[in-house]
């Protein structure tokens, strides 16, 4: 129970650390989102942020409007990623923990107890960290467990799949939601030009729904791509290390708006990232920060251009 506590400790110092630092720079063309989804790996990969504007619920019935839709920002906020949004005119910092527990591991596959949890809080910038302020109160949570499974489908081909089952509060408004997530993935290892190589697809959903029955908002995204190991590797200390190149498209099934404090909202249906990466032979920070990766990308589609820093595999 004590390596756990001090897990949560450590996970929530890191996020803190990864808003101060990736906010000023992923947000690099004024971006806030209202109803948010990241598209990393990972949850707690600290990228960029965008706006998710549903063309339509699950009844087919007009788009959901997120200013009298905000329960969106902190019912996805384990699948966001720490990060500032705002929704119905009040801003809201998440911060996101993937904490997970090894239940079951052979040769060929391996079992995990998901335990994804995010707290918001709410008018609580990066700002008011580096100016010592705490916040005052726990604004929203959400707790969605479920399970991993990892398993060789082949020689080369390694498949995943989670499914979690949860429920989200906003202190704030006394409003509670229920969640479902799911998502599948194809790991396929090949040869490229002499070099390791690795083709990731995913394809994931979620959803919430405040009425029994009816989902109040959701979202899915396809994301393929390959990521590609080069020639020269360096030792240090007792890690080695690897330099990595990826590219990567995403398509969504319902529409994206970043909003610009500037611009025009750009409204997107697909976009594509390449970046660039150093892999470590072991995590650095142990098991309870388990950094991997660390690297940059950069992502357009449809008139948006962000750039991204990565804490883990980027696809």
């Amino acid at each position: 129970m004590s390596h756990c506590f001090s897990r949560l400790l450590l996970s929530l110092s890191l996020m803190c650390l990864a808003l101060l630092s990736v906010i000023p720079t992923t947000f690099a063309d004024s971006i806030s989102a209202t109803n948010t989804f990241i598209s990393a790996s990972q949850a707690d990969d600290p990228g960029f942020s965008i706006n998710h504007a549903p063309n339509s619920n699950a009844n087919g019935s007009n788009p959901i409007e997120t200013s009298t839709n905000p329960n969106s920002v902190y019912a996805f906020g384990s699948y966001l990623g720490t990060g500032v949004y705002r929704a119905a005119n009040q801003n809201a910092t998440v911060v996101s923990i993937p904490l997970s527990f090894d239940l079951k591991k052979d040769s060929g596959s391996q079992t995990w107890l998901r335990l994804p949890i995010s707290f918001g809080f709410f008018d609580y910038l990066a700002k008011d960290i580096t100016e010592g302020e705490l916040p005052s109160s726990i604004g929203t949570m959400t707790v969605t467990p479920g399970f991993e499974h990892h398993w060789q489908a082949s020689e080369n081909t390694r498949m995943e799949g989670y499914l979690d089952i949860g429920f989200g509060t906003n202190f704030d408004k006394n409003d509670n939601v229920a969640i479902i997530a799911s998502g599948i993935s194809s790991l396929y290892d090949f040869t490229l030009a002499g070099q390791d190589a690795v083709w990731v697809s995913r394809l994931r959903f979620a959803g919430y729904s405040e009425h029994y029955g009816k989902f109040s908002d959701q979202f899915a995204v396809l994301q393929t791509g390959v990521d590609l190991g080069l020639a020269p590797r360096w030792q240090w200390w007792d890690l080695q290390v690897q330099p990595r190149i990826f590219a990567v498209g995403y398509w969504y099934f319902n529409e994206l708006r970043f909003i610009s404090e500037i611009e025009q909202d750009t409204i997107v249906s697909g976009s594509y990232e390449a970046g660039f990466s150093l892999a470590f032979s072991k995590p650095l920070g142990g098991e309870l920060l388990s950094v991997d990766r660390i690297g940059f990308s950069y992502r357009r589609g449809d008139g948006l251009n962000v750039w991204r820093l990565m804490f883990s595999f980027p696809i």
